[in-house]
């Protein structure tokens, strides 16, 4: 009896160790996290494996802090060399990325099966919450239009700062005014005064494996205040998601006669998308299908070429009869890293995109044909970009040393 109790005491004790142990290790991996500018931090250790969830706010891009964070925690405890990391965007799930080394060598998967990793995460204290948190990002807004004969060109430059800040889960309140500085502009272009650019609330409702489905409601960009709603379905084929995007809005803007008004209610908008990633070439194709913003149907096709963090592309547009083309990018703006030190933090923007319209066709201009809106002052082809082939490429080559 007297050896049954010393086995049971031992046990215990064994148990107790360990379970300090890893608590232990759990909370200096938040701190370690926490202090390289990451929030939402929950982490878990369960034998030689990390299951952790951040949010960074820090690091531009969709991949550079996912690769940090592990080579962060590696360095300190050289033990893990297994992770599981979900990776959150306004508090929601997006991907979930594998990770292992094996002789010197990582191996990273990336994609949307993160149930298992957030059951286990669920019981875990959160860390350095992003909840009210400021960011004040100062946007450049430069447009340049040619299609009048008796000059070159009409031209605006405008500043844009965006406050906005998450107020709860999968919530973000954005309020942008733009602010003209210098322009030559006819007398009735409401370019040429202060006015409302994106002011919402936008509320991402579901992300997981199969969907994603948000919203948004108030001020859109350029000129449109109304309400809109998106459904994306990731399809089983690697890279390919189907969608649709719809509104209901309304011209919002000022000029010299009237002020500023809201009117043109009867605006409609809806788009199907299939948009694709192909990996090798590192292309991403999207077909777009639907009513445009001013009533006019066809479609749209983009050809978009990631370079690591550049996006260059390409489009073609077909609607009533008309064509248009041109082109745009997001080409990185701001530091890789802005770390997030306060309640608020003033910030130049991770990317800064434009699009060029060619424009030839005087009926495609009068009756503003193939037009579309923003909800977010981020929205290009780099920001929240979360692509899992894009990102596991990117995740891996900077583990082994092969991108900075």
């Amino acid at each position: 009896m007297r050896r049954y109790i010393i086995t049971l005491v031992s046990f215990i004790y064994c148990a107790l160790q360990v379970g300090a142990q890893q608590f232990l290790a759990e909370k200096n991996i938040a701190d370690i996290l926490s202090e390289e500018g990451f929030e939402d931090i929950a982490t878990r250790v369960a034998e030689d494996t990390v299951f952790l969830s951040i949010e960074d706010r820090t690091y531009r891009g969709t991949f550079r802090g996912a690769a940090t964070a592990i080579q962060r925690i590696s360095a300190a405890h050289g033990a893990y060399n297994q992770f599981e990391l979900v990776l959150t965007d306004y508090k929601m799930p997006q991907l979930i990325v594998h990770a292992s080394k094996r002789e010197g060598i990582w191996d990273v998967r990336v994609d949307r099966q993160f149930h298992r990793a957030l059951s286990l995460l669920r019981q875990q204290p959160t860390e350095a919450t992003s909840t009210a948190k400021v960011d004040i990002t100062l946007f450049p807004m430069v447009s340049l239009i040619n299609n009048k004969l008796y000059h070159l060109y009409d031209y605006s430059v405008r500043i844009a700062p965006a406050i906005a800040m998450t107020l709860w889960r999968g919530a973000r309140v954005t309020i942008q005014p733009i602010i003209p500085v210098a322009h030559y502009l006819d007398d009735t272009n409401s370019m040429r005064f202060i006015q409302p650019g994106v002011i919402n609330l936008s509320q991402q409702w579901l992300s997981n494996k199969h969907w994603h489905l948000s919203s948004a409601v108030g001020f859109f960009h350029p000129e449109r205040m109304g309400v809109q709603a998106a459904a994306t379905w990731h399809s089983p084929i690697r890279g390919l998601d189907l969608s649709v995007d719809a509104g209901y809005t309304g011209l919002a803007n000022y000029d010299k006669e009237n002020g500023f008004g809201v009117n043109t209610w009867n605006r409609f908008n809806i788009m199907a998308k299939a948009d694709y990633y192909e990996p090798y070439t590192k292309v991403q194709v999207e077909l777009q299908a639907g009513q445009f913003l001013f009533g006019d149907r066809g479609g749209r096709v983009d050809l978009t070429r990631h370079f690591s963090e550049y996006a260059i592309g390409v489009y073609g547009i077909y609607t009533s009869g008309e064509t248009n083309m041109g082109f745009h990018f997001a080409i990185p703006f701001g530091g890789k890293r802005q770390k997030r030190s306060g309640a608020v933090r003033l910030r130049l923007p991770e990317y800064y995109s434009w699009e060029y319209s060619y424009k030839s066709y005087f009926k495609y201009y009068l009756e503003r044909m193939g037009e579309s809106y923003s909800t977010q002052p981020d929205d290009n082809h780099s920001a929240h970009y979360w692509e899992p082939a894009y990102v596991e490429e990117y995740v891996q080559r900077i583990l082994n040393g092969d991108f900075e």
